[in-house]
């Protein structure tokens, strides 16, 4: 049996209506997304009305008078107001170039003989040394006696002796008590410690001392320094080992401490004065012939409440001596120096001495001479100190003679950095003595070698790199009538003798502490020049070359270019930041080449504002309006398809409900007829 006409056209009826189900779907689809775009849209509109840019705003004159203009900014105009743009190695646009000054310095090129100063060979001569107690010598030999007496030690240990050296110059006869043993000088330094903590300080710490052994082991101990010690402590050229706890060998010297070496100390304190050979040395005090090497200092003093009369500027750390009161003479110190809580109200941190408080003003007393720093100090992790820091003399309050001295220590961060210091932090190798021929480094400007021949105030900034004459020609006279000169140069006789090993390792002059140091030991023989034999060499003195003086200079790189976005993006997020030209006062510096620049911060920049773009916002808002016309104008083609597809599908479905019925009507006549 065939299909009806009324079969056909239901069957098209109902793919009419599927297709127009799917069209419906479409449009209503195309609806959703047409949402969705609307939202993107006026999200996008309302970033570009919130939406800022960093501008310079700059005054320019009117015939109205001043007004404000804002600008993007750029290199040229940020220049104008005195602003630079760094990426942490340099300046963008510009390069550094070094640019002759029309100055010439003298260099040293070199060494030859000096045909005016011949060196000798030595002969040994007798000397007065340790021999019976003598009634004319000064101490008392009774005293020292019954100390000995009361150690219960024999004379393989200790023994009351007489000897002639020298002390501030001068030849002196001691009466002193000799340390043969180490048994003999633990017996003494306990009875020291003792009578210090008892109040006693009339006895043994008031005697004089001389080692007549090699060697003292002090690794049995914690040192806590020996307190008052007003007597003469002739080490005799003595080292002593193994010194640990929380001070140097002393704690407080009033009398003389001579020709004692100090090899690896570890000192770790909080003391308000710390040093490798002693915390504090009293007006007329004396320290000379010492060396302190391989020394570890870690002050662990804070910031913090102290008892009345102290306070955290009064913190002195010193390779030799935390504070000063008294005279050090041909002396060394090498080491390091740790203060990890250094701030900027920290007090007194020197290489050689921390603070240097001369009690009298120009007091001829109270001299450092012929001394060697080499102690590199380290703090904690700030950069910007405005106390006293320096590689020599932490502080210096009065002015103390200060004649033929070197310093070659570092002062650094405790990551290495090099400290950004003012006021007197790092100003100079000292601060307010006239010095004599000194030669330190210039830990401001890449540590170049400058010296000072005769100079009040000295500061980085009048030191020179020439080497003068007269560091060159000093010599210093002994009391026996030999001459020694107090600096040598390379390749001169006694160079390579000298514990000075930066100097050295830097082909630079060092100081003759060997031979001056030599000539205070208590021995019976001693080595001295022998001018009546043929001269076996001569002493060296420099040579000299003029060449010109250059110095770092900004220029401006005309190929270098970069788009105010990228500009404003990079100091947005760190990778730029703004500089200007240091003043002297400022705190906050970086240095870029050798030259120094101040950081301005960009949220406080008053030349720089960060604000809304009118014509951006104009435009966004254009922008916006087409956007959401075109919208509007699709949702009503929308809304029309939809209209026209609900009526053809109404009406195709009416349609279809009129011929099922008449099918239907259809089927029941049937099962009438064949019922």
């Amino acid at each position: 049996m065939g299909m009806s006409a009324s079969q056909a056209r239901l069957l098209y009826l109902t793919a009419q209506l599927n297709n127009l189900s799917r069209k419906g779907q479409a449009v209503s689809d195309a609806k959703i997304r047409l949402s969705m775009d609307t939202e993107e849209i006026q999200e996008k509109y309302i970033n570009a009305l919130n939406a800022t840019r960093l501008f310079v705003n700059t005054n320019i004159f009117s015939s109205n008078g001043t007004t404000q203009k804002s600008e993007y900014i750029t290199l040229e105009n940020l220049k104008a107001q005195g602003l630079m743009v760094s990426d942490g190695s340099k300046l963008l646009g510009y390069s550094y170039q070094q640019v002759a000054t029309g100055e010439k310095e003298s260099i040293l090129v070199g060494y030859e003989d000096d045909l005016t100063k011949p060196v000798y060979p030595n002969k040994v001569v007798q000397t007065n040394g340790l021999q019976a107690p003598s009634a004319t010598a000064s101490g008392d030999a009774a005293t020292m006696q019954a100390i000995v007496d009361s150690t219960g030690l024999g004379t393989d240990d200790l023994e009351v002796q007489s000897y002639t050296t020298v002390i501030n110059g001068e030849e002196v006869e001691l009466n002193s008590i000799a340390i043969k043993s180490q048994a003999g000088f633990e017996a003494i330094y306990e009875k020291m410690l003792n009578e210090a903590v008892e109040g006693n300080l009339t006895n043994t710490l008031q005697q004089n001392y001389v080692f007549d052994v090699d060697t003292i082991d002090m690794s049995k101990y914690e040192s806590n320094g020996i307190a008052f010690f007003q007597g003469v402590f002739d080490g005799n050229g003595v080292t002593i080992t193994g010194l640990n706890g929380t001070q140097g060998l002393f704690r407080d010297v009033y009398g003389v401490v001579k020709n004692v070496n100090i090899d690896g100390a570890n000192i770790k304190g909080e003391s308000d004065a710390i040093g490798g050979i002693a915390g504090y040395l009293g007006d007329g005090g004396i320290i000379e012939n010492c060396n302190v090497t391989n020394l570890n200092i870690r002050c662990e003093l804070q910031n913090k409440e102290y008892a009345e009369g102290y306070d955290s500027e009064r913190c002195g750390v010193g390779g030799v001596v935390g504070y000063n009161q008294g005279s050090i003479r041909n002396t060394s110190a090498q080491g390091t120096i740790t203060v990890p809580h250094a701030d900027e109200s920290f007090g007194y941190i020197g290489g050689f001495i921390g603070a240097n408080t001369n009690p009298e003003y120009g007091d001829e007393d109270n001299v450092i001479e012929n001394c060697y720093s080499d102690v590199n100090i380290v703090l904690g992790s700030g950069k910007n100190y405005s106390n006293s820091i320096n590689g020599f003399i932490g502080d210096d309050t009065y002015e103390t003679i200060i004649n033929n001295c070197i310093s070659l220590g570092s002062i650094t961060t405790i990551t290495g950095e090099t400290i950004n210091g003012t006021d007197l932090a790092n100003w100079g190798p000292v601060i307010e003595s006239n010095i004599n021929n000194m030669m330190a480094l210039d830990t401001r400007n890449n540590n170049d070698v400058l010296y000072w021949e005769s100079t009040e105030n000295p500061s980085f900034g009048n030191g020179t790199r020439e080497q003068p004459d007269s560091l060159r020609d000093a010599t210093e006279t002994l009391p026996d009538g030999t001459e020694l000169p107090i600096w040598l140069t390379p390749g001169t006789a006694g160079y390579d003798d000298q514990i000075q090993a930066s100097g050295k390792n830097n082909n630079l002059p060092v100081l003759n502490l060997s031979g001056l140091q030599s000539a205070g030991l208590s021995t019976g023989e001693k080595e001295v020049p022998d001018t009546s034999a043929d001269p076996i060499g001569y002493q060296q003195k420099p040579i000299y070359e003029e060449v010109d003086v250059y110095e770092t200079q900004l220029v401006e790189d005309p190929n270098f270019s970069i788009s105010s976005m990228a500009l404003e993006q990079g100091l947005r997020s760190g990778a730029y930041q703004l500089v200007k030209q240091a003043s002297e006062e400022s705190t906050q510096t970086v240095s870029l080449n050798g030259l120094f620049y101040e950081v301005v911060s960009l949220s406080t920049c008053s030349v720089i504002t960060d604000e809304a773009e009118e014509e951006a916002a104009d435009k966004a808002e254009a922008e916006y309006n087409k956007a959401m016309q075109e919208i509007q104008a699709k949702d009503k083609r929308y809304e029309l398809d939809q209209k026209k597809i609900d009526t053809e599908y109404n009406a195709y479905l009416q349609e279809e409900e009129s011929i099922k019925s008449v099918l239907q009507k259809n089927v029941d006549r049937s099962f009438k007829t064949f019922g």
